[in-house]
């Protein structure tokens, strides 16, 4: 009679067990469905003339494909480049010293040497607030604005690389300038 009693038991165990991994699996798919965009995917390549993207899980696989897109243009592809001289002009990261996501972006041209406007960039939402340090290449000096398309306080330009934002430039920026 016992044994009964334990393998009823044990039944009602392995049971309440499966029942519980069933409960588990629910709650986390539930909860990840609400979360955070996937890490894996935390770098992007965008064209500043149409806004095209595409996400990596690297910086370099990011820095890449927009070159590799660039070369692609001057071969006569048609990729929505705007023209065979686009370059990349600069990088943005969440965090200080080139780390955390990043967004690479790459231009019609290199900057000009009298520094008019070349071209601008609205952070996406999920980025508002969260430029870290910067890198701005192609002859291009980087100026961030508190506000979309250029709007609110404007922060001195920083001239290439600059690995730590200071004060309140760290994790304010809506918007950026190219020139």
């Amino acid at each position: 009679m016992g044994s009964r009693k334990r393998r009823r038991n044990t039944k009602a165990v392995i049971a309440g067990a499966g029942i519980l991994g069933v409960v588990c699996a629910a709650a986390v798919t539930i909860s990840s469905a609400g979360a955070a965009p996937d890490a894996s995917r935390a770098h992007c390549a965008v064209n500043v003339g149409n806004e095209e993207e595409k996400c990596f899980r690297t910086a370099k696989e990011a820095e890449q494909y927009a070159e590799v897109k660039i070369k692609d243009d001057a071969l006569g592809a048609q990729t929505g480049v705007e023209q065979p001289t686009d370059v990349v002009i600069g990088t943005l990261f969440k965090n200080r010293r080139y780390g955390g996501g990043s967004i690479t972006l790459w231009g019609s041209r290199p900057c000009t040497e009298d520094r008019d406007t070349g071209f601008y960039f609205n952070l996406p939402d999920d980025w508002k607030g969260k430029v870290s340090s910067v890198q701005g290449w192609a002859e291009c000096e980087i100026t961030l604005y508190s506000r979309p398309y250029l709007g609110g306080v404007a922060s001195p330009r920083f001239p290439d690389l600059t690995p730590v934002l200071e004060g309140q430039w760290n994790d304010y920026a809506e918007s950026v300038e190219f020139r």
